[in-house]
């Protein structure tokens, strides 16, 4: 039961230590027009997802919604979150073995409701905070040999936006809520994301966001400033 033990919680806590973490060989995106801009947090319940809003004209969406006002990037178990494989074998070896990742791509209107969402926090950054962490984000992302982002996975039911291959394997010590606390700290925006597993953990993590009002039963207030 002890060898159990150590090798369940013991190997990832020393993969997620030892072994750093894969991204793609990416230079920086563009410097963004002045702004400010708005970053957003959201907590989905069991893992959250992080919403940018994008410098006009720019096109990082997902596919069919390319320049949308806010894109939402999210990471996770390509069998769990892309295949919708709720099975516990599925579940067990996404927390405890080294599987595949895909990252969620998601296209939203200015201002987003993020309808679903347990909480959200957000705050507004300046131009080269939001170059910081696009690029942050679109690392994530396998790349072909021109630098483009692989062609998206097969369209799913019930996601409102598409998925592409993703560096990085998922176990519970590098979950998806701690890639959503790595990748805001790459940008300044959060503090080490270390220890972090569950969502409640993530808004301790985060640097000058403040709570997002929820008014209406079903939907985020989301209050978007416009210069």
């Amino acid at each position: 039961m002890l060898a159990l033990l150590l090798e369940l919680v013991g190997r990832p806590l020393l993969q997620a230590i030892a072994r750093p973490e894969p991204r793609a060989h990416l230079a920086p995106l563009p410097l963004p027009p002045p702004g400010p801009y708005t970053v957003l947090v959201a907590d989905w319940g069991h893992h959250t997802s992080i919403v940018v809003q994008q410098p006009p004209g720019w096109r990082l969406g997902p596919p069919g919604a390319e320049a949308a006002p806010f894109v939402e990037v999210a990471w996770g178990d390509r069998r769990y979150f892309h295949g919708a494989d709720r099975s516990p074998q599925t579940l067990i070896a996404a927390l405890f073995l080294p599987t595949d990742s895909v990252l969620l791509l998601a296209g939203h209107p200015d201002p987003p409701r993020l309808e679903g969402t347990v909480a959200a926090w957000q705050r507004r950054v300046e131009a080269p905070t939001l170059q910081a962490l696009l690029t942050a984000l679109e690392r994530s992302a396998q790349r072909t040999p021109a630098g483009g982002r692989r062609a998206p996975l097969p369209w799913r039911p019930g996601h409102g936006g598409r998925f592409v291959l993703a560096h990085g394997t998922y176990l519970w010590s590098r979950n998806c809520n701690w890639w959503t606390v790595q990748r805001l700290r790459e940008a300044g925006l959060a503090i080490d994301p270390t220890g972090v597993v569950l969502a409640a953990q993530v808004p301790g993590r985060l640097r000058g966001f403040r709570p997002v009002a929820r008014p209406r039963e079903r939907a985020l207030e989301v209050i978007v400033p416009h210069p």
